[in-house]
């Protein structure tokens, strides 16, 4: 908008400089044309940018004979416009990054959403959604679920830009304090960040804690504490457990490893202190039809984000004993028993075998399109050959 409004104004200016000429001139409109884009021109050097145009033209001021003033006005002109387009670009930085509060919807964790918290945060910054991924997440609340404390960054790396929001929480709990950051894209951004999770597929996981899943009478508070990454688990020397639409199972040292979403959780003097895990995948041995996506999801990412956007939370939610599934953009209301048939009976899963190769056909319904994937994969290497997803 700034290189627009800049490109508007010059010429503009070029109109109006010409007009004001006084005499006849040849080839006069490509003079003026000229004076103003050596206003403009500039010289940079690493951080530091010269008007270098402008300096020429100061040199050779002298020499100009006929229509003075517009030729002058010209260049003065050009050098405003060299002026702006070092202002607007900073002043509209300075707006962008001047911290934003953002009310909070429900100040208890327990009655509220973070989905629904970060979705509000989202419309209120930026009036639309975008695929942030979470990078660091730091809350605090008490023992009856009421915020105390929160510190959350979050990237964006899907637009022209990155964006880098820093949430933290007002003093009197009730506000969300933004702090956004602009940068350019790195190179590959994207397929750097195979193991960041989407920040509402994370949130989701968070929103499955309950009041009774952290009970502990000694404690006043809790910090729940997490980099946001799928990562390798194989701790054996604290409290753990497994965090699903199913409620809390302990984990013993026997299951492990997985691979995880870590929660770390400590109360206000970290006597109690476990680790919750979400999205948990096993880590398989040997593949049969009960772990061919599991081994899959494994050696391929794709195939991975494929799964994960079509079961859990990404496909229903049960919200105060009703049933929604999601398809295509489009939240329905279903039974029970439709909704538990749709999280534990899909992906429906068809296998062709030929001697040591697979060939693995996974659909769902549900979740947003596409709705199908096919993949070729070596049962003995354990390594996926080609995928097609439509």
């Amino acid at each position: 908008m700034i290189d627009t409004f800049l490109f508007i104004m010059t010429v503009v200016g070029i109109i109006v400089f010409y007009r004001k000429s006084e005499e006849p001139e040849p080839y006069l409109l490509l003079k003026i044309i000229g004076l103003v884009i050596l206003g403009e021109f500039r010289l940079e050097l690493d951080r530091l940018v010269l008007p270098l145009g402008f300096l020429i033209f100061l040199l050779f001021a002298r020499t100009l004979k006929t229509n003075t003033k517009a030729k002058k006005g010209a260049a003065y002109f050009g050098f405003l416009i060299f002026c702006l387009s070092l202002l607007l670009p900073f002043i509209e930085t300075t707006v962008y990054e001047w911290p934003r509060t953002v009310e909070v919807q429900n100040t208890n964790f327990y009655k509220g959403s973070m989905v629904e918290e970060f979705r509000h945060l989202q419309n209120e910054l930026e009036g639309r959604n975008f695929n942030g991924r979470i990078s660091k997440f730091d809350m605090t609340i008490s023992s009856a679920g009421d915020f105390e404390d929160l510190t959350m960054h979050v990237t964006d790396r899907y637009g022209p830009e990155d964006v880098s929001y820093d949430v933290t929480l007002s003093e009197d709990d009730k506000e969300f304090i933004v702090r956004r950051k602009r940068f350019e894209k790195e190179p590959n951004g994207v397929s750097n960040t195979n193991t960041w999770r989407e920040a509402t597929f994370f949130l989701a996981q968070v929103d499955l804690l309950n009041e009774q899943m952290l009970n502990h009478e000694s404690a006043n508070y809790y910090t729940l504490r997490s980099s946001g990454e799928r990562e390798d688990y194989a701790v054996e020397n604290t409290e753990k457990y497994i965090i699903d639409t199913a409620g809390k199972h302990k984990v013993e040292n026997d299951d492990l490893p997985f691979e995880a979403i870590v929660v770390e959780i400590c109360d206000q003097d970290c006597d109690v202190h476990e680790h919750f895990l979400f999205d948990v995948l096993e880590r398989y041995h040997d593949v049969t039809e009960e772990t061919v996506l599991g081994v899959a999801r494994e050696d391929s990412s794709d195939i991975s984000e494929w799964l994960n956007a079509h079961h859990g939370y990404a496909i229903g939610h049960e919200t105060n004993g009703e049933y929604f599934l999601k398809k295509d953009g489009e939240t329905i209301e279903v039974t029970e028993r439709e909704y538990v048939e749709a999280l534990k009976e899909t992906p429906m899963i068809d296998i062709e075998k030929d001697d040591h190769i697979w060939q693995v056909t996974v659909e769902n319904p549900y979740g947003e399109a596409p709705h199908t994937m096919e993949f070729m994969m070596n049962v003995e290497t354990r390594e996926v050959i080609s995928l097609h997803i439509r």
